[in-house]
């Protein structure tokens, strides 16, 4: 489980604002009324890197696995913006996490036997991110669902309805993310928002979603996972 969560792909939000110049240094992204910092992305992306290798050590690499760091730092940016928004929607709506959500992470526990405790704190982070926003995004998808008359929905279509009302949170809520994580809310794949421009072929072959082998390798040993 932890070797795919690096180059899953995320569907991001319509709506999430980016900054302009006046964004403040050391802030990743305001949410609401919670604040994400670069600091805190930083720890969260370099821990769960090293918890990846830790688990996959000894094991056979997969071709292309080597991931830039800077690739999971939009994706994990990506994690923690949509939790803060969906937290804030669920509380607009009275939703709380199912047991299936709490029950879902403790299965993840034997995985991380062998990790630091902030590594094992940054892997809960991400995995319970993204497990957050499925479940209570279902939830409120449901009950919007319900209000509208439709009582026979699937999880899909809650999950989807779901889904839109946080787009529309974060609409109207003036999310801002630090354009140097290069998030374009119109797109699943990291877009040219930082404020330093790729220059050569290599560099903006490292733009895309799946950057390819020449980019990765051009990459310092540090600001590579997986790398070998």
């Amino acid at each position: 489980m932890l070797r795919v969560l690096p180059v899953v792909p995320l569907v991001l939000l319509a709506g999430c604002g980016v900054a302009g110049a006046q964004f403040h240094p050391g802030i990743a992204a305001e949410v609401g009324d919670q604040t994400i910092t670069t600091r805190h992305v930083d720890k969260v992306t370099d821990d769960y890197c090293k918890a990846v290798e830790t688990v996959s050590k000894g094991q056979e690499q997969a071709t292309g696995s080597a991931t830039p760091m800077r690739l999971l730092t939009h994706t994990f940016t990506t994690d923690l913006v949509q939790r803060a928004a969906a937290e804030q929607l669920a509380d607009d709506y009275g939703v709380k996490p199912t047991p299936s959500y709490n029950s879902g992470l403790a299965q993840l526990e034997p995985q991380l036997s062998k990790l630091t405790d902030d590594q094992k704190a940054a892997v809960r982070e991400i995995v319970g991110a993204r497990s957050y926003l499925e479940d209570v995004l279902t939830q409120v998808g449901d009950i919007s669902l319900q209000k509208q008359g439709n009582t026979s929905a699937t999880t899909d279509d809650q999950y989807a309805e779901g889904q839109k009302l946080m787009a529309k949170w974060i609409t109207d809520h003036d999310v801002q993310v630090n354009p140097k994580y290069s998030i374009d809310p119109s797109s699943s794949d990291p877009a040219d928002t930082d404020v330093s421009y790729a220059l050569g072929k290599t560099a903006k072959a490292g733009l895309g979603s799946q950057p390819d082998a020449a980019y990765t390798d051009a990459l310092p040993h540090d600001m590579v996972c997986l790398d070998d």
